[in-house]
């Protein structure tokens, strides 16, 4: 049986591996200025009914680049990665070919990274994002894409 998978794109994988680490360091951390620890509970609400969530390569270098936004919650945020990445439970990587990534039209405007998951949502994996020129595009392809900007002032409200 096939385990459901959501993907997470980078912004949206930073807040849930700071979350993770420390939902106080949410708000010291600078590329985390529009996310707060209610934000936070959003995602690991819309990430309940998933059993696994999925990052591509893109994703953990630009995400593991902003964790230098914040040096006190930085070494825990990159043990906590380092566990998800070992165990192989709950988080998995999925390289998408750069000859795929660059086949798709929105690359022109989105760049690679944003562009591998609009590969994802073709693949039938929904996505999550904050940025509502991607979310445009895997909506469009997976219905069950959320934009997380959107979704997490609805939980709020």
């Amino acid at each position: 049986m096939s385990r459901r998978k959501v993907a997470l794109d980078t912004n949206v994988f930073l807040l849930f591996l700071v979350g993770l680490a420390d939902r106080a360091a949410i708000a010291r951390h600078k590329r985390l200025a529009a996310y707060d620890a209610g934000a936070y509970d959003v995602l690991c609400r819309l990430l309940a009914s998933y059993e696994e969530i999925v990052v591509t390569p893109g994703c953990l270098a630009e995400t593991t680049n902003l964790l230098d936004s914040d040096k006190g919650s930085r070494t825990r945020c990159y043990q906590i990665l380092r566990e998800l990445i070992q165990s192989g439970e709950g988080l998995s990587e999925k390289h998408v070919p750069a000859d795929k990534v660059v086949e798709q039209r929105p690359f022109m405007w989105l760049g690679f990274t944003d562009a591998s998951y609009v590969e994802l949502a073709d693949q039938g994996i929904p996505v999550i994002t904050a940025d509502l020129k991607l979310y445009l595009q895997v909506a469009e392809r997976n219905e069950k894409s959320v934009n997380f900007a959107s979704a997490a002032l609805g939980f709020r409200a």
